[in-house]
């Protein structure tokens, strides 16, 4: 179980490890080394496999964690603010694998797939009672049950492939939500992994740039959906508790509605290679 503070406190963990992301003064994209995993991943929604294997990203509210084998790449990514949870639950979700150097071989996986079927009364209903913390997840569990599939989709956004959660291509996805925190869960094969239709054009030593990108987003029609937060008592809003100062009040000036910005954010990842 993680507390509201986790992603604050996940940034100060990792320093004592290994895993180091190195923030190019120019550019938006970071570089990191993955996490060797000897031990099997379950892809559940559930943090658990991931203790210590956290980067936290504080000006993005989200922290990400990158490991790998012989034959998977996994991914992780959490956060606690309710604005990205629900730009990626309505507007959907895609994680982006370039192989260093081959922008020929880059395809998506989206997961989860667009809401925006949802009727604007359902996203109405979604009011100041519906955003306290003690009823996000039952807000998540039912737009949950919507997520039984993922998609394949090319550089152009053309999809390839729409497949169960269940499948035998190897690719895994879930979503999990614990203690206000929102969890993303996701493998992928590698070149080496197998036969399978999908893989990531890279072995252990290569390098994979990710990408993870919300659709566009709807902003006015959730601006208006939010308006009513506006007014919610400090603690209350969106700044998520990993941003608050330690009394759980939001910091000066940063009240009430912010702008939506869609996640746009990249990763030069290397794979990491087998202890000897």
């Amino acid at each position: 179980m993680y507390s509201k503070g986790y992603i604050r406190k996940t940034g100060c963990t990792i320093a004592v490890f290994l895993f180091i992301i190195v923030a190019a003064s120019c550019s938006s994209v970071k570089e990191t080394t993955s996490i060797w995993s000897s031990n099997e991943i379950k892809i559940d929604g559930d943090i658990s496999d991931w203790q210590n294997s956290l980067a936290s990203i504080p000006d993005k509210k989200f922290a990400v964690g990158f490991k790998n084998d012989d034959k998977f790449l996994y991914v992780s990514l959490i956060t606690d603010d309710r604005m990205k949870i629900m730009q990626m639950l309505r507007n959907g979700f895609i994680t982006w694998f370039t192989p260093d150097g081959k922008s020929d071989k880059t395809f998506g996986v989206k997961f989860p797939l667009s809401n925006k079927d949802l009727k604007d009364e359902q996203i109405q209903n979604m009011n100041r009672e519906n955003f306290q913390p003690d009823n996000m997840e039952k807000q998540f569990a039912q737009l949950l049950i919507r997520q039984k599939e993922l998609e394949i989709i090319n550089n152009d956004k053309f999809p390839l492939s729409l497949m169960y959660l269940e499948n035998k291509e190897g690719i895994k996805a879930k979503l999990g939500y614990t203690e206000n925190n929102f969890v993303y869960e996701l493998q992928v094969p590698l070149k080496a992994g197998g036969n399978y239709t999908y893989q990531i054009a890279a072995t252990p030593g290569g390098k994979v740039t990710i990408r993870f990108e919300t659709e566009k987003i709807d902003s006015e029609n959730i601006r208006n959906t939010m308006k009513e937060r506006s007014s919610m008592p400090a603690g209350d809003g969106e700044i998520p508790s990993a941003q608050r100062k330690g009394s759980g009040r939001m910091q000066p000036g940063m009240r009430g509605f912010q702008k939506l910005e869609p996640i746009n954010y990249s990763f030069d990842v290397v794979l990491q290679q087998p202890p000897k």
